[in-house]
């Protein structure tokens, strides 16, 4: 017979730290990215397919970028809500996400594309950094940025 005592114990409502979903998936993300990059090294080997091998690095890369957006994303959640704990999953997507990028880059050959252009890179990304800035300080509604 079940104990009414133990229901009402278990159906309390916790009021401590939540987990957002949007830390987890930016850290799915980036072991997908290098999951992908994983496999696309292994292509190179005995069942060499080259087209193969750049399509799953350009996945990579793209898994990546959104792994990065998904983790800025839960950092500024987790800035507008201190009750929110996620920010360790959210940091350790964006590193992941990182680092399958930059390893795609490298063995694409975009890396060095990109190091040749390096001050209009440098530009660039100064510019976009000032306009992302500027949208999240901005009080536009959520509803208008989806």
């Amino acid at each position: 017979m079940p104990d009414p005592a133990a229901h009402e114990a278990r159906s309390l409502p916790f009021d401590g730290p939540t987990l957002n979903g949007t830390a987890l998936r930016s850290t799915k993300a980036g072991l997908v990215s290098l999951g992908l990059v994983s496999f696309a090294l292994a292509t190179f080997g005995p069942w060499f397919n080259l087209l193969l091998g750049y399509g799953l690095m350009a996945v990579s890369m793209a898994v990546a970028v959104v792994g990065i957006a998904w983790a800025d994303r839960a950092l500024h959640k987790t800035r507008r809500n201190p009750a929110l704990t996620n920010g360790i999953y959210a940091k350790s997507g964006a590193a992941l996400s990182i680092v399958a990028m930059l390893l795609s880059m490298y063995y694409t050959g975009l890396l060095l594309l990109v190091l040749f252009f390096l001050p209009i890179v440098l530009i660039v990304l100064l510019v976009a950094w000032a306009f992302h800035l500027a949208w999240v300080g901005s009080d536009v509604p959520s509803e208008a940025r989806a």
